[in-house]
């Protein structure tokens, strides 16, 4: 697997996801639909900040793909105990990528991660869908995310992981990173960007 740590309060992912949604051709869903209930595909940051209720553990877990990449989705639902539901479904298969969002927790923001399989991984393991997966296409498509993360979004790392804007800046007595240990604002390993400012900017283009 494939992952990329980073540190995002509700903005910060909302903005992951902008440019997932204006700059990218991934098609989103939620990983897991509701209980009894069709799954959700999300065109925009406007839909998703209508589901936010919906979050499990405080925080969204979408899977999304490119048609680049991959035409082979796979959707399964699946009974649940009937004190829970009738159904749910779930999407999923090797040429997929993932976004889950950390939550917060007793003060402490956890970490969000986009993930996806690698080549090498995906046929090792056996994966259906495999072979047909255009790993070439992933690769660009999770460099194009990974940089515009790093670069673009993140104002601080704590080793490989990045933490964007909004997160740094409203670290402080009632909120802290926790991975591994905790972090704030002065702690060591918390390494600001020396181009960067944590001074908020507005949400474009988020509809």
């Amino acid at each position: 697997m494939a992952q990329l740590d980073f540190f995002a309060v509700d903005r910060d992912f909302y903005e992951v996801m902008n440019f997932v949604f204006s700059e990218t051709d991934l098609i989103v869903y939620e990983a897991y639909s509701r209980f009894d209930m069709e799954i959700r595909r999300f065109t925009s940051v406007t839909e998703l900040e209508a589901a936010a209720e919906d979050r499990r553990a405080g925080g969204f877990l979408l899977r999304a793909w490119s048609p680049a990449v991959t035409s082979t989705p796979i959707f399964e639902t699946f009974k649940l105990k009937p004190e829970v539901g009738s159904h749910r479904t779930t999407v999923g298969g090797p040429g997929l990528v993932q976004f889950q969002q950390g939550h917060v927790e007793r003060g402490h923001l956890h970490f969000s991660t986009f993930s996806h399989w690698n080549e090498a991984g995906a046929l090792q393991r056996g994966l259906p869908g495999a072979e047909e997966v255009n790993w070439k296409a992933m690769r660009k498509l999770s460099g194009r995310i990974h940089r515009h993360l790093r670069n673009k979004l993140a104002v601080a790392s704590i080793r490989s992981a990045s933490v964007l804007e909004h997160a740094y800046a409203v670290l402080g007595p009632d909120l802290s990173i926790w991975y591994g240990k905790e972090y704030k604002q002065g702690s060591e390993g918390l390494v600001e960007r020396p181009d960067s400012s944590s001074k908020p900017k507005p949400l474009r283009g988020s509809g």
